[in-house]
């Protein structure tokens, strides 16, 4: 296509050639007339005239049609660009405002508080085996410059408000390394492990990850191999996925002489199977994850502390029997094994949820299982001449044991994370096909301490009192958003 516009281009300025050699032979002509006539000077003056304002014609002709194949040359450019590489987005403008009680007894608020997210979402078909998956985001707090000491943590990147910056939430292949009856496709980057099921819902689109976000919410690098198994067992959605990560590595700039920090890496096994149950939108999926040699991350003593393990089965329908109800609920149990080692954090020495010591520095390393529950529905009011709004209604519970590694939730509460109960009702208000409105509220009822955390031995929110008078025991959460996905 650009040799043939190239071509074209060569042809109108020959043109041109041509026609200023016609229009001088023409001058010539009626100069030799001249001299046989002198009568004729007035008519002579007309046709030079003339022939001047022809060749001003074709010199502006010659720029337009100059102008327009540039045009299209830089159109063919741009659409091979975007060919490659297809572009979409995603902005919310979000406001907050909390109440809360503390355990002993004290009320407060911080209201008002407002943010913006961006997401730059890029897809690319590399061959007919072979995609690419990206997403680049900005979060942050209006007029907020600062860096959050957490938003840098690995999976916490791009989930939690920070400055302008834009991190990599995802980056990705998929790879079919296999085809046939039973397709085998590598995911291998950044992976899709955040937003997971059952956030589409509130969320209002379609499900954006594989995993249980009650178990696992937040950005992962790793390998996930997907065996297929639709082909042969005619299962809609039937598949097995085997995965690994890294939970921490070690990047000691003298790693390459061996481990000289001391801690090993937290490798992370998943093994998945999925499967729809005859009904569009359905999936029921069960899931085991361990992840070995978990990293306290506390600053200045950091270490190895024991090993984890996380059970998850999860269950949802979209669109019961076209009645516009979606359901949903999930169950997850989780395994500490704390291996004995602690550190210490302010003076005091803290292992791998622990429940109490055995003497000395030595933590008890006995088994501790927790467990939670997610439940809930959407239902989508029948209402067309409002774009069909739709209201939600979500409840979980945990126990004094419970852990999920959901510190990159993109819900700032990580109401999932909570040894206690929190529930959450919200309506949605489509404004077109690509935008719409959120308002809701999460209302969040802790009865043991250290929701979300690795360390730190469970207590009774009841219990604590005006020892630990930061300590949240109630928190309520109202918030309005406008998000657009495009």
């Amino acid at each position: 296509m650009l040799q043939i516009l190239i071509n074209q281009k060569l042809q109108v300025c020959n043109k041109m050639i041509i026609m200023n050699k016609i229009i001088k032979l023409s001058l010539a002509t009626s100069l030799v007339a001249l001299s046989l006539n002198a009568s004729d000077i007035d008519s002579l003056t007309k046709k030079i005239d003339s022939l001047q304002a022809q060749l001003n014609e074709l010199k502006s002709s010659q720029a337009d049609t100059t102008d327009e194949l540039e045009d299209r040359i830089d159109g063919i450019e741009t659409s091979t660009l975007v060919d490659k590489i297809k572009f979409s987005f995603e902005f919310r403008t979000r406001v907050d405002s909390y109440d809360i009680k503390t355990a002993d007894g004290k009320n407060g608020s911080d209201n008002n508080i407002w943010s913006n997210r961006l997401r730059l979402n890029m897809k690319s078909k590399i061959s007919d085996d072979m995609k690419f998956n990206g997403r680049l985001t900005m979060y942050k707090n209006w007029a907020d410059s600062n860096i959050n000491q957490f938003s840098n943590a690995d999976p916490m990147q791009a989930r939690r408000p920070n400055d302008s910056s834009l991190f990599v939430e995802r980056a990705y292949i998929d790879w079919v390394v296999l085809d046939g009856n039973i397709p085998v496709i590598l995911t291998l980057g950044r992976q899709p492990s955040a937003d997971g099921p059952s956030h589409q819902f509130k969320d209002n689109t379609v499900r954006k990850s594989t995993y249980s976000a009650l178990s696992f919410d937040g950005a992962a690098d790793g390998v996930v191999a997907t065996i297929n198994l639709q082909k042969v067992t005619d299962v809609n959605g039937m598949a097995i996925r085997l995965g690994y990560g890294k939970g921490y590595q070690d990047q000691s700039n003298q790693s390459y002489v061996g481990n000289p920090s001391g801690i090993k890496d937290s490798n992370v096994y998943g093994l998945f199977f999925d499967t729809g149950l005859g009904q569009d939108g359905s999936l029921l999926q069960v899931s085991a994850v361990s992840v070995t040699d978990v990293v306290s991350n506390v600053p200045g003593d950091n270490k190895n502390i024991g090993d984890m393990m996380l059970y998850t089965a999860m269950l949802e329908f979209t669109n019961v029997v076209n009645s516009g109800l979606d359901i949903f609920a999930h169950y997850a149990i989780s395994q500490a094994k704390p291996n004995g080692v602690t550190s210490n954090y302010n003076g005091m020495n803290v292992g791998f949820l622990q429940t109490n010591m055995t003497g000395g520095d030595k933590v008890s390393t006995d088994q501790l299982n927790g467990s939670a529950y997610w439940l809930g529905g959407r239902y989508t009011l029948p209402v067309a001449s409002m774009n069909n709004p739709r209201i939600g209604l979500e409840y979980n519970h945990g126990d004094e044991n419970w852990f999920s590694f959901t510190q990159g939730s993109n819900d700032l509460t990580n109401k999932l994370a909570t040894r206690g109960s929190a529930v959450e009702v919200y309506y949605i208000q489509p404004i077109n096909r690509y935008a719409h409105i959120r308002l809701g509220a999460q209302m969040i009822d802790y009865d043991y301490t250290g929701s979300g955390y690795q360390i730190g031995s469970p207590m009774k929110v009841s219990d604590i009192g005006a020892m630990a008078p930061t300590q949240l025991d109630k928190l309520n959460n109202y918030y309005l958003l406008f998000n657009v996905a495009y």
